[in-house]
């Protein structure tokens, strides 16, 4: 037999309908699912084994399989019916109502009017999208236009069977409401359930619904403990001020401070955005019972057509106070100050910046303030010679409270070209011109006066690539590069101090650089070559690139340290290798080393996944460079380790020793659980390194995160 199958025009039964779909999907949208309304102007579609209309009473009675498609929004029962004088419909024997997001909810009974403001559902159960949470109520009832009240309801997003019933954790309460208009969801005389238990009970609480982007509340607490602070919660409070800014309070309670007080605020402007944050209490640890705390800001606010400003400051009362309370490991803090615009064809910056030592060995009056930077660029293309011709300029000014206080000022200008052979060798030319003026004061090693330098230079870069492609698709890539330079000798002034040029960093990445010096106190002087080769393989699975090279010049070079591997008139070796199989194994490589193949510099990384098991490895050794302030060779070795015991367990591990003193300097370990409701990370670190403020410590610490509660989602748990 035929079904009978009915359009229902637009109107008030569409209203019902769409009425129906927010009132037995409220539950969903009360744990955590948003879900929009139908659009009433859509049509409707009953599909049924009868369809009556009786004409006296103005019911359509539709029964037997009942299918109504509205939308992308199916609804299905044993039984429908819809009185058009009354304006009420009903819905009735295993209702299940599929939403287009993947929602979908079970019902019993199912009764509503047309004016969307009264309504009840008996035996609601409700399954969100992609199976993530499931609510259940022994009634839902819809009343006053904005409130879905749900009696004797559980919420939980764990996975539940036959065997194991009861999930991990859950929330049941007495009633939970939903105001619409307020966009507030109230639950009265609710409890949580760990495996069964009940853990925690409170009469009533709120928190905004999930269309709530922003709202005052509580945010989740941390759990930890050092010896250096003893047992500490932080219970972070989250105030809504308005649309455009924000503050979060968290106090941090902990048994030997009692209390530290943390907090930030944000704002977001017409024209950028800005935060300053901060905590601070008082303590005893240095001896005296006084004020100890920390500043943390920043902001970047546009003045004009890509033209910011802004700042980064941070700084704090003590050198100790950072790592003593788990705040940051950072050995010196950067301020700044700036106002910047960088575009297609150059770039210029003008920044303060000051600098805070938390080291045992430095004191804070030999560490300069910057006051006023400037660095800019700008490029065009060179007329009548081809290529691109660059113009820039650079000053800074440092002031000490102890020593010396210096002033530069540099411009110059460069120009380079590039062209490729027909044969496949690529040529570039290129040549600058430099020149810096100095001043420095307060220094009997230096005199008070201006000095003057001029640093030209010019040269050519030829790379010829061979390449070889087997029959497999591997192809092999072989390219040697010689860059020629030639510059004047004499050029570093021994009245110039080097203030910016103290670190050099001489690897295959700066191999080819124009000047080894990293700033422009020093500039390297003399003709040279720096000379290299590069190896490649590339193939599906597996990938190899070397690099390696030197610099080679006609005289010795006395302007570097012995150390940086750059003196004299032949350069330390430098090479690095790199192998990667598919997205199982990655090793790195990169080595420095003398004639006598003595190395002064070896760093090796490298990360292995296979199965359950990750391990990500790492061996340093440096040599010894007094000029760089290192006087003692630095050799240490560090392991992270992963293993998934358990599709729900992983077990991890980290370790780093200093290789030169056979000691520690670090160790932790985690365990984690997870599941589709809940996270839960426990952690144990020993820091074993200590200063004249900060001892050695041991902290632990307990995270547990609730799945689908707030915007937690199951796939942002890892």
């Amino acid at each position: 037999m035929s079904r009978a199958v009915r359009s229902l025009a637009a109107g008030s039964t569409v209203r019902i309908l769409a009425a129906l779909a927010v009132l037995i999907l409220s539950p969903l949208a009360a744990s955590g699912q948003i879900v929009d309304a139908p659009d009433p102007g859509q049509p409707v579609a009953l599909v049924a084994d009868s369809v009556v209309y009786d004409t006296n009473s103005g019911k359509v009675v539709a029964e037997g399989n009942v299918e109504v498609y509205y939308g992308e929004r199916t609804l299905t029962a044993d039984r429908i019916v819809y009185d058009s004088r009354a304006e009420r419909l009903e819905a009735s024997g295993d209702i299940v109502l599929r939403d287009p997001s993947g929602a979908t909810v079970y019902a019993d009974l199912a009764e509503l009017d047309t004016d969307l403001r009264d309504g009840i559902v008996r035996g609601a159960r409700g399954v969100m999208a992609g199976g993530t949470a499931r609510l259940s109520a022994v009634e839902a009832r819809r009343f006053d236009g904005r409130y879905n009240a749900l009696s004797r309801a559980v919420y939980s997003p764990c996975d539940v069977c036959a065997e194991d019933p009861v999930p991990l954790w859950r929330i049941r309460a007495r009633r939970i409401i939903h105001d619409e208009e307020a966009k507030v969801i109230h639950y009265e005389d609710a409890t949580f359930d760990v495996f069964g238990f009940t853990v925690a009970w409170v009469p009533y609480f709120q928190h905004p619904d999930p269309t709530v982007k922003r709202a005052t509340g509580f945010l989740v607490p941390s759990f930890l403990s050092s010896t250096n602070y003893g047992y500490g919660v932080k219970v972070p409070y989250f105030f809504v001020i308005d649309a455009q800014s924000d503050f979060t309070f968290t106090p941090f309670f902990s048994t030997e401070e009692i209390l530290i007080a943390e907090g930030e605020y944000r704002r977001a402007t017409a024209n950028g955005q800005y935060a300053i944050g901060g905590s601070g209490t008082w303590t005893d640890y240095t001896g005296e019972n006084r004020f100890q705390g920390h500043l943390d800001t920043e902001g970047l606010f546009t003045i004009y057509d890509g033209i910011k400003w802004g700042w980064d400051i941070e700084t704090t009362t003590d050198d100790a106070y950072l790592r003593r309370f788990d705040f940051s490991n950072t050995d010196r803090l950067t301020s700044e100050i700036f106002i910047e615009s960088y575009g297609r064809r150059g770039f210029f910056d003008l920044s303060g910046v000051r600098f805070q030592s938390l080291r045992d060995d430095e004191p804070a009056g030999d560490i300069p303030v910057v006051l006023p930077a400037f660095d800019a660029r700008y490029e065009i293309a060179a007329p009548f010679i081809g290529g691109d011709l660059g113009f820039t300029a650079s000053s800074a000014t440092l002031f000490r409270n102890n020593g010396r206080d210096t002033s530069r000022v540099s411009i110059g200008l460069d120009w380079e070209r590039g062209i490729v052979l027909d044969m496949g060798v690529a040529l570039r030319a290129f040549g600058s011109v430099q020149a810096d003026f100095f001043r420095t004061y307060d220094d009997p090693a230096y005199p008070d006066k201006f000095v003057s330098r001029f640093a030209p230079q010019a040269g050519i870069e030829a790379r010829y690539p061979f390449i070889y492609t087997q029959e497999s698709g591997t192809t092999h890539v072989i390219e040697p590069i010689v860059q020629a330079i030639v510059a004047p000798y004499g050029i570093n002034d021994v009245d110039i101090p080097n203030e910016d040029s103290l670190v050099v960093e001489f690897d295959e990445t700066s191999l080819f650089d124009l000047n080894h010096f990293s700033g422009y106190d020093l500039v390297e002087e003399g003709p040279r070559l720096n000379l290299g080769l590069r190896y490649e393989i590339i193939d599906d699975n597996f990938s190899f690139d070397a690099a390696f090279g030197r610099v080679v010049r006609l005289k010795e070079n006395t302007d570097f340290g012995t150390s940086t591997g750059l003196s004299g008139a032949e350069s330390d070796f430098v090479g690095a290798f790199s192998i990667s199989i598919g997205e199982h194994l990655s090793l790195r490589n990169r080595l420095r080393f003398a004639n006598d193949f003595s190395v002064a510099r070896n760093e090796i990384f490298g990360d292995v996944s296979w199965g359950p098991v990750r391990l990500e490895g790492g061996y340093i050794f440096l040599k010894a460079d007094p000029t760089a302030g290192s006087t003692t060779d630095t050799e240490e070795a560090s392991l992270l380790a992963e293993f998934d015991v358990h599709e729900n367990w992983t077990i991890g591990g980290y370790i780093q020793r200093d290789l030169q003193l056979s000691e520690f300097v670090e160790t932790s370990a985690t365990i984690t659980y997870h599941n589709e409701c809940c996270e839960i990370d426990l952690f144990l670190k020993r820091r074993f390194t200590d200063s004249e403020d900060v001892p050695a410590s041991t902290s632990a610490g307990v995270r547990i995160r609730l799945l689908t509660l707030g915007t937690d989602a199951p796939g942002d748990a890892r």
